[in-house]
């Protein structure tokens, strides 16, 4: 392919890149935004923390609900009326109330039970606002990594264009052919459109950004934070010891608690209520005053609600069994994030102590050469290109770090 059609591609590419860029929707601007912030507005917006909080609200009051005492009957009939004569005169009239009396305990053991799944929706709630602040600060991590990318891509296209400048001065006066300079100004071409490029990818971060604390609508213009930050990793036995007071592990005690609680419960329910009635009955023929008193008890010949509590226990040993499955979930993830930020901090450090240093070293000593005579533009354009990419290699293992240490920290203090 000829140079001047590979200037018009890059060209066509830049363009492109330029109009694919979603330039954002939000009304809210928000400028030097930290990840506390982020973090604190994810609190107050996400969707997903009012509806566990909604919850908590309804768990608590089917709780109050649950151990109400039934209320009366009010009961008022005619009986014996006849169908000749003097109807209403000859019948006789009853009034009075009737009241269900549980027994077995019911109302306490449902009082109880509804109580303990308050608690469990407490500990749901707990355990999302966990895993919103672990997305929050991994889309912290991406959005801070695309805009320190967007940075340097800066950087790197205007010392390109100053690459392409000097070439055309050096073409100009006869230091330098003409093809230098076409190279110059496709490889300028070629960090216009990577610009472009880390322009879009930084807008579409920061939107999964706003998405990630409940609100898509806002426009996150610029982030405050750094990437390099100083990690202590804590040994894995020291985190290891915390796992039994993670909330997952919480909310799965406590489901078993509410589970067991449903097995007393359907328990208590086996004893049918008895019904008391108390009547007051006029006589009209002999206007006589006579009361009644009635007792009504169910007879569990054909409902015992077997089904009820052979449900109830079923899901009192699958709530044991998710509290296994939870604990082994939580082993594994422990050990991985472990395992990541370990490496994610070997390969940042590597970079930073050993290959930033060299290729900064070859990048000056190309340019000497250059600047010297002694090289042309094509040995030198490699090497600035290898040297870029270096440099978002190392933004790249910081947004790793950060987002190993987001997936870790959650398991105890982690800096």
């Amino acid at each position: 392919m000829k140079t001047a059609s590979l200037l018009k591609l890059f060209a066509a590419l830049a363009v492109s890149a330029a109009t694919v860029a979603p330039a954002g929707a939000g009304t809210n601007q928000l400028e030097s935004f930290t990840l506390d912030q982020a973090l604190e507005m994810a609190e107050r917006l996400h969707p997903d923390l009012a509806e566990g909080k909604a919850l908590v609200e309804a768990a608590e009051g089917r709780a109050r609900q649950a151990g109400a005492f039934p209320n009366p009957d009010a009961i008022a009939r005619i009986e014996q009326a006849p169908f000749k004569g003097r109807t209403l005169g000859e019948a006789e009239y009853l009034t009075g109330i009737a009241q269900p009396v549980p027994l077995g305990s019911r109302l306490s053991k449902a009082r109880a039970a509804e109580q303990l799944e308050r608690e469990r929706r407490v500990k749901e709630l707990e355990v999302k606002r966990r895993d919103l602040r672990r997305r929050v600060h991994g889309a912290f991590a991406t959005a801070l990594y695309q805009d320190r990318a967007w940075q340097t891509q800066g950087e790197i296209t205007a010392t390109v264009e100053k690459v392409a400048a000097t070439t055309k001065a050096r073409v100009d006066a006869g230091d330098a052919l003409p093809e230098d300079l076409a190279r110059a100004e496709m490889e300028l071409a070629r960090a216009k459109v990577e610009r472009q490029r880390a322009a879009c990818l930084r807008e579409q971060a920061t939107v999964a950004l706003a998405a990630a604390m409940g609100d898509a609508t806002l426009r996150v213009k610029s982030l405050e934070g750094s990437l390099d930050t100083t990690f202590e990793i804590p040994t894995l036995e020291s985190l290891a010891a915390n796992l039994a007071t993670q909330p997952e592990m919480a909310l799965a005690e406590a489901d078993i608690r509410t589970r067991n609680a449903r097995v007393d419960l359907a328990k208590a329910e086996r004893v049918p209520d008895v019904r008391v009635e108390l009547l007051y009955r006029r006589l009209e023929a002999s206007k006589e005053n006579t009361f009644d008193v009635g007792l009504s008890i169910p007879l569990p010949l054909f409902d015992r609600n077997q089904g009820r509590l052979r449900e109830a226990r079923a899901e009192a040993a699958a709530a044991e069994a998710r509290s296994r499955s939870t604990q082994n979930e939580l082993t594994f993830r422990l050990r991985e994030a472990h395992a990541q930020l370990t490496a994610a901090l070997n390969n940042s450090r590597t970079l930073k102590t050993e290959i930033l240093p060299r290729a900064d070293t070859v990048l000056k000593s190309a340019e000497a050469r250059f600047a010297a005579g002694d090289t042309s533009l094509g040995d030198v354009l490699p090497v600035r290109r290898d040297w870029a990419a270096v440099q978002l290699t190392h933004l790249e293992s910081l947004r790793d770090v950060m987002q190993a240490w987001a997936q870790l920290q959650v398991f105890g203090k982690t800096r």
